[in-house]
């Protein structure tokens, strides 16, 4: 089985805010009620809860419809649109790990909330609302993150968990960006990261964690990571 964020084959279709050599990149929808540097985060605006399903706020559902369209997934309108700051902008922003999710249900859409529960995923509440900007999921089983909340919540929840800091990654207008927001699997043994792991504190941590599990790291430019809201591969190959 196939899960959101978890290709089994090379992805050549993603949303996100950044080039990728060879592969077809959808550009996030713009949501322009937000500040400046979140503003074309695809992780606020989309949220798979499979290969072939997303929910989005009113604002960005019929963009995405359109651009999903050729691919075959059904893009769901949700209730809540996005608010300016926090906990207002993150609705959306769910971290699934294999077939448990992190979120606040006190901020989570109810039509996503509704969708995952009718999917049968594994609701685990954390008090961070940026759940998906803070987890890189690795495996069904498997992720990284800076968060200690979620960090124990998934470790409680049987799950294998590498705890970072986020250190040394940009992002306008804060003093950190969130790991998770900074990278994507653009394949079962490939993690694409939108910088280069050399320059963050915890970069040879988590060389060292995913070395054990078999995966490489591809930076996807030179110099420091910034985090651009995910990287989210869209096209799995069965």
């Amino acid at each position: 089985m196939t899960y959101p964020n978890l290709p089994n084959d090379t992805v050549k279709v993603f949303i996100a805010d950044c080039d990728i050599p060879g592969c077809t990149v959808i550009p996030p929808f713009e949501l322009s009620i937000l500040p400046k540097g979140l503003r074309r985060h695809a992780d606020m605006g989309i949220c798979f809860v499979s290969s072939k399903k997303a929910v989005c706020p009113p604002e960005s559902c019929v963009y995405y419809r359109n651009e999903l369209l050729p691919y075959g997934i059904e893009v769901i309108e949700g209730k809540t649109k996005i608010g300016s700051n926090y906990p207002h902008d993150c609705a959306y922003n769910v971290g699934i790990v294999g077939k448990k999710c992190f979120l606040n249900k006190n901020v989570c859409d109810v039509t996503l909330l509704d969708i995952l529960t009718s999917e049968g995923f594994e609701i685990l509440h954390v008090k961070q609302g940026y759940s998906k900007c803070s987890i890189c999921p690795i495996d069904e089983n498997t992720f990284i993150t800076a968060d200690k909340g979620i960090a124990s919540t998934g470790k409680n929840a049987g799950m294998e968990v590498l705890l970072i800091t986020n250190e040394g990654i940009l992002l306008e207008g804060y003093e950190n960006g969130f790991w998770g927001g900074s990278c994507g699997l653009g394949a079962p043994d490939i993690l694409l990261v939108n910088g280069e792991i050399s320059t963050i504190p915890s970069g040879k941590e988590i060389e060292a964690f995913l070395f054990q599990k078999g995966i490489k790291i591809k930076n996807l430019k030179k110099g420091e990571i910034i985090d651009i809201g995910s990287i989210l591969p869209l096209m799995y190959k069965s």
